[in-house]
């Protein structure tokens, strides 16, 4: 079910659905649109949510893969598909159900939400726009590599689990060339933020 524009206060909200390859930026760009006072969430925030909320969950993951490491988790889930898809269909309804609840408790014109495998899960009837934040498969790697103390190989398989950029670009309402210096995404963050006031305002009109 769509969970977008639904009235509230008088107005529509607009859901933004933040993506992105591993080490594009994504959180990156969430943190921009969070101090220009934009209502943000990421699915990895919600989904620790409905772990703590959800036991009978985070036994069965437990049972399943003997850890709940994130790390460790994530590095079998990207070797095996049928665990992957296991995992996608515990959580993800419940992340969708919790996008909706979060956006409901929002008097702001629009919010962002960060769903880095927005397109990969088709939960793209969760956002009135896909923004993807994009940069070259060698960036990708050097980021996650400094950023998870991951090694080249590991990554690479993160990768291919992931829909080609070209993909990616193609499902996106909005492209964010994340390759140039903090300053100049921050300058393209604001852009975007005015595009999207004016949209969100052309809605209720």
């Amino acid at each position: 079910d769509k969970l977008l524009v639904f009235k509230l206060h008088g107005y529509q909200l607009m859901i933004i659905g933040l993506t992105g390859g591993i080490g594009a930026g994504k959180s990156t760009v969430r943190e921009l649109f969070s101090q220009l006072g934009v209502p943000t969430n990421s699915a990895d925030i919600i989904s620790k949510d409905v772990l703590n909320e959800n036991p009978q969950i985070t036994a069965a993951i437990i049972k399943r893969f003997q850890s709940l490491d994130r790390k460790d988790i994530r590095h079998k889930i990207f070797n095996s598909a049928e665990d992957r898809q296991w995992l996608e269909k515990q959580l993800h309804p419940l992340i969708k159900q919790k996008i909706l609840a979060f956006a409901q408790n929002l008097t702001a014109p629009y919010c962002v939400v960060e769903i880095p495998l927005l397109i990969e899960t088709g939960s793209q009837d969760s956002c009135d726009r896909i923004l993807s934040v994009d940069c070259s498969e060698a960036e990708q790697i050097k980021r996650a590599s400094l950023r998870d103390h991951s090694d080249e190989q590991e990554i690479r398989a993160i990768i291919a689990t992931q829909i080609t950029r070209k993909e990616r670009l193609a499902a996106s309402d909005d492209i964010l060339q994340n390759t140039g210096d903090q300053a100049t995404l921050k300058q393209a963050v604001l852009k975007l933020h005015q595009q999207y006031l004016q949209l969100a305002a052309s809605k209720n009109n």
